[in-house]
């Protein structure tokens, strides 16, 4: 974004949101000088879990108090709180291969399933695909190494519960795609979540194309939608709209392929330093390896239709757990 903020202008408050991810310099720098890494390891995969569980009760406490509503609505957007969800299900799964002792399994199991059932419950779907193409990534790293008969039963009594769960979302949200899609085709789509999200790319593509280095400059959007709203019909929600719903259109229309770029390798560089990891023998760090591998695909994969960048506790999540998930697979030279 600074090559565009230094060339386009920028709004300093589009910066806000993005800056959260430099919080991970001092935690990291915090866990590498005092940090144990079996104990954070343990703690870190078991907290994935129980908080998998915790937000599976809450799910279900907040659809019987909010009947009709999508769970995370009443406190927050319900989009972060299904992008956690999926980062905590992917550490609950990554956790029931690794842990020793039978009652974390469980833990790790019931946790899982929890995160799961609030990704449904929040009726997001990017995050939905995001999780699922995470778990590709574990499911696959987990063959790779020969698993028994019974880690294979396992796994695969955990996919087909997976799909049990999320099947009725899936259901509808492809139901919701093809009626949204044939609206927006008719041009009244402003007012569907899929018509929405199509008319804002097509407004992002023009816009890179008559800029597509430097993009319109951070922040300037909001300028873009009332233009675009004074010459067509918008309804009220749509000309409330602050991002583009696609991390990828909006980084290329605020900040150019430049920005563009510069996003690609930020997602790319940790899961290569990931995969570069992942054949150590040393089950601490390769498990971090796998988890934080899963968690930047998911996040790669959710971008495509919903923005990372544009919800704090979205970017905080992201980047504290992909933090924790170095930390573990590049121990310093002091804990070996």
């Amino acid at each position: 974004m600074v090559p565009s903020a230094l060339v386009m202008g920028a709004k300093i408050g589009y910066f806000y949101p993005t800056i959260r991810a430099f919080l991970f310099i001092p935690f990291v720098m915090g866990l590498r000088a005092t940090g144990n890494q079996l104990l954070v390891s343990r703690g870190f995969f078991l907290g994935g879990s129980a908080g998998g569980l915790a937000a599976a009760f809450f799910s279900g406490y907040s659809l019987l108090m909010h009947p009709g509503v999508r769970v995370g609505a009443p406190i927050s957007n319900p989009i972060p709180f299904a992008q956690i969800a999926t980062i905590l299900a992917l550490m609950a799964f990554v956790s029931i291969f690794n842990s020793d002792r039978y009652w974390e399994r469980i833990l790790s199991v019931l946790g899982f399933l929890g995160a799961v059932f609030t990704i449904y419950a929040s009726g997001s779907y990017g995050p939905l695909l995001g999780c699922c193409s995470g778990l590709l990534v574990i499911v696959a790293f987990l063959f790779g190494r020969r698993p028994s008969r019974f880690v294979l039963l396992g796994v695969g009594i955990l996919l087909v519960a997976f799909v049990l769960i999320l099947m009725p979302l899936l259901a509808g949200k492809f139901q919701q795609i093809i009626s949204d899609i044939s609206s927006y085709a008719a041009g009244s789509g402003m007012d569907t979540s899929q018509g929405n999200r199509l008319i804002l790319w097509s407004i992002s593509m023009g816009e890179i194309a008559h800029s597509p280095f430097y993009g319109i400059g951070p922040g300037h959007f909001g300028d873009v939608l009332e233009d675009f709203c004074a010459a067509n019909q918008c309804s009220p929600d749509f000309r409330g709209f602050n991002h583009v719903h696609s991390q990828y259109f909006e980084t290329a229309l605020n900040s150019g392929l430049i920005g563009l770029l510069g996003l690609l390798v930020s997602l790319v560089s940790p899961a290569v330093l990931f995969f570069r990891r992942i054949g150590l023998s040393r089950a601490v760090s390769r498990d971090a390896s796998i988890t934080g591998l899963a968690v930047v695909v998911a996040a790669m994969t959710s971008m495509v239709s919903q923005p990372l960048y544009a919800h704090n506790i979205s970017t905080i999540s992201y980047f504290l757990t992909i933090s924790v998930c170095w930390f573990l697979a590049y121990p310093s030279a002091r804990q070996g």
